[in-house]
């Protein structure tokens, strides 16, 4: 089966760029030929992509230069792959991915088209809810629509998708192929370090980091002078950047939490022992999916598919979203009782792998794209039925 990926090309790679990249890499081990269509768009300059050199590591890559919002000579390149390939299904990504695609497959007419949710922000900004608007209007008329959580299934039938346009699959990870077990165990094995906090994302305002900034003060006052040793780690970039580092100043907290810029999962992870994931919104985060791999309790708000993952109690907590509070208090039972933390970490990692297997996933998406193949008259599309 030849399966292509439409994806626009942000020159950054965040939770839905790696798992895409993962997904491809499973799919092309399984057998399938997988090739990538990238529109890149022009007003990003040139420059380097990271998503673009991940994936063309593993499968061929076609960059398609766009420019504005709507281009006509991508949808003739489209369809001119499509066709020359004898490619059986489009998988596309993203508000602008889902209306390329639609409009060169007519909809569904020339090629079925599927498409995966990674979610939306859900802020009161005109623009964004605009996208979301003219995205919902593509997915209603796609073949299928792939959800990762229960959220957004929830969601989308409320939006008007039919349940049988949908199709639940959950994202998959190797946790032996994220970090091996004794590599995770290492920071638990050395009590000498200090207990470290960490919350690893783009620096944007649906990650709500200024909840754990006050939970961090919360945090500070309750302690008082107990000497038990912590801090927090912040690790990502992006717009917040200069607003949180003046921010954690005015709160005194420059002592205790550290903006670190960009880092990679394993770097980060090698120095924090719990992650907090205090956003106002997600779908199935992969750095709380690494987190678990990584033998790293979890400590989220009950926002999107957070609770899907993380077992309260058991493999982290889960906290009423914007509550410093809540945050504040759990955080401080994992500091006052590391043995604790240690203990859900085991578990979050046991969890992870038991309910996020990576082959059911890609295997799972192979017979979504053999389904979404067949045409209703049952025989193979473009001939007699």
């Amino acid at each position: 089966m030849k399966v292509a990926f439409l994806l626009q090309d942000t020159r950054a790679m965040y939770g839905a760029e790696q798992a895409t990249v993962r997904l491809v890499e499973g799919l092309a081990a399984a057998g399938v030929s997988v090739q990538v269509l990238l529109l890149r768009e022009i007003r990003l300059g040139a420059g380097n992509s990271p998503l673009a050199e991940a994936l063309r590591r593993r499968v061929p890559v076609t960059e398609i230069p766009v420019a504005g919002r709507f281009s006509r000579s991508a949808i003739g390149r489209i369809r001119d792959l499509m066709a020359r390939e004898g490619v059986a299904v489009l998988h596309s990504t993203g508000y602008k991915a889902d209306w390329h695609a639609g409009i060169a497959s007519e909809w569904g007419a020339r090629f079925p088209v599927v498409s995966t949710v990674h979610g939306w922000l859900f802020r009161w900004n005109l623009k964004e809810r605009l996208f979301q608007m003219l995205n919902l209007r593509a997915l209603r008329r796609f073949s299928r629509v792939i959800v990762l959580c229960a959220f957004y299934e929830r969601y989308l039938r409320r939006c008007g998708l039919s349940p049988l346009q949908l199709a639940w699959i959950p994202t998959g990870i190797q946790a032996d192929a994220i970090v091996p077990r004794a590599e995770a165990r290492q920071l638990w094995e050395a009590p000498g370090e200090v207990f470290t906090f960490g919350l690893l994302g783009r620096l944007s305002s649906e990650k709500n980091h200024d909840l754990l900034l006050r939970a961090a003060v919360r945090l500070a006052r309750d302690l008082g002078t107990s000497p038990r040793s912590w801090r927090i780690r912040i690790a990502g970039d992006g717009p917040l950047r200069e607003r949180l580092r003046r921010r954690i100043d005015r709160l005194g907290l420059a002592d205790r939490v550290a903006l670190a810029g960009r880092m990679e999962p394993q770097e980060f992870f090698r120095q924090v022992h719990v992650l907090v994931q205090c956003s106002r919104v997600e779908n199935q985060p992969m750095s709380v999916m690494e987190a678990m791999a990584w033998m790293r309790p979890v400590v989220a708000t009950r926002a999107g598919g957070l609770p899907e993952l993380v077992s309260d109690g058991e493999t982290g907590r889960l906290i009423r979203t914007g509550s410093a509070r809540a945050l504040a208090a759990a955080m401080k039972d994992y500091l006052v009782a590391p043995e604790k933390a240690h203990a859900d970490g085991l578990r979050a990692r046991a969890g992870v792998e038991a309910a996020h297997p990576f082959d059911r996933m890609v295997q799972d998406h192979i017979g979504l794209y053999e389904a979404a193949g067949i045409p209703r008259g049952g025989g193979a599309r473009g001939s007699p039925s």
